[in-house]
């Protein structure tokens, strides 16, 4: 729910400068494009370190080794690329060159989701949480909005070992203040309640607080958790939250097959009974669209989400 005071700001804008500011602070960053990635988030760096930019163009495979070579001699290596071609192409070197080694590679999914709907069915990607997820030694990183993205590229270089981060294309609502420091594998409960635990990440959060500010004037207490490293997952905030609810709700611009939701079914299987409801897309490739529209159609919408909510309240 919008007023004038919202804020929205570009990610890979935010990312751009981050990369930037950790150059200045560290010369072993280097960065790793891929065609289009230059544009997306790499332009500032290349400008001001041009000498620690490496374009590999439409050689993703190719680039992620460079990246995955650049780490084992002592680099802090970022790359990035449109999801569906980092994720999937080059999974084999993901798994094989970087994993499997725990190298500082970072890997940046660009457009995630509906990000670039109208590109076709090539580019509506909502599966890549579950083929990175698969892999061991992988740190997953979905953040919510500008200061998130911006701490999550400093963590990333600060972590041993290869971390995923999933950059979206949308402007995202600023939730977090600018001084707002990121735990890695740590959920945010970004408001509390006792009726239901709504747990969202990426673009669902601020759609998730809509949709729990909606259900208060109805009565229904919704507790939002903002859960911005997928792998691993807090699974202490989860358990913690759903023993007072006992009712959970996910909510993802992702497939619901091994994405956000299967990972929290997971900790309540294993740890902690609750019943649990999973909201995002179906075991089925996406349609092509727009932005708004698919977030539409597949009821991501704040208002479908809090109708979702109240209808598994009242099973």
């Amino acid at each position: 729910m919008d007023n004038q005071n919202t804020v929205y700001e570009n990610p890979r804008k935010i990312i751009a400068d981050a990369l930037v500011d950790l150059g200045r602070q560290d010369e072993r960053v280097v960065y790793v494009s891929c065609d289009s990635s230059l544009g997306a988030a790499g332009g500032p760096f290349n400008q001001t370190f041009p000498k620690r930019h490496f374009e590999f163009g439409i050689q993703e495979q190719n680039a992620m080794g460079e990246a995955a070579g650049l780490a084992a001699s002592g680099k802090i290596s970022f790359i990035a690329a449109y999801v569906p071609f980092a994720a999937f192409r080059c999974f084999e070197q993901i798994r094989d060159d970087v994993c499997k080694t725990r190298l500082n590679v970072n890997i940046m999914g660009n457009n995630c989701g509906f990000s670039v709907g109208p590109l076709g069915p090539t580019h509506v990607v909502v599966e890549d949480v579950g083929v990175i997820g698969s892999v061991p030694n992988i740190t997953i990183l979905s953040p919510a909005d500008g200061p998130q993205y911006r701490e999550a590229v400093f963590k990333a270089a600060q972590l041993d070992g290869p971390v995923y981060l999933r950059v979206h294309r949308q402007k995202a609502r600023r939730i977090y203040e600018d001084d707002y420091r990121l735990t890695i594998g740590k959920g945010d409960l970004l408001l509390e309640g006792s009726d239901v635990t709504v747990v969202a990440a990426s673009t669902m959060v601020a759609n998730a607080l809509d949709a729990a500010r909606m259900l208060k004037t109805k009565g229904i207490g919704a507790e939002v958790i903002n859960m911005a490293t997928l792998k691993p997952i807090d699974s202490q905030l989860i358990l913690a939250s759903s023993a007072k609810t006992k009712k959970v709700v996910t909510v993802e611009e992702h497939s619901t097959v091994n994405g956000l939701g299967s990972a929290v079914a997971n900790v309540l299987a294993t740890q902690g009974p609750a019943l649990l409801k999973k909201i995002g897309i179906d075991d089925h490739f996406a349609v092509v669209g727009e932005w708004a529209q698919l977030i539409d159609y597949y009821g991501l919408t704040p208002e479908k989400i809090a109708q979702s909510i109240e209808n598994f309240l009242n099973t």
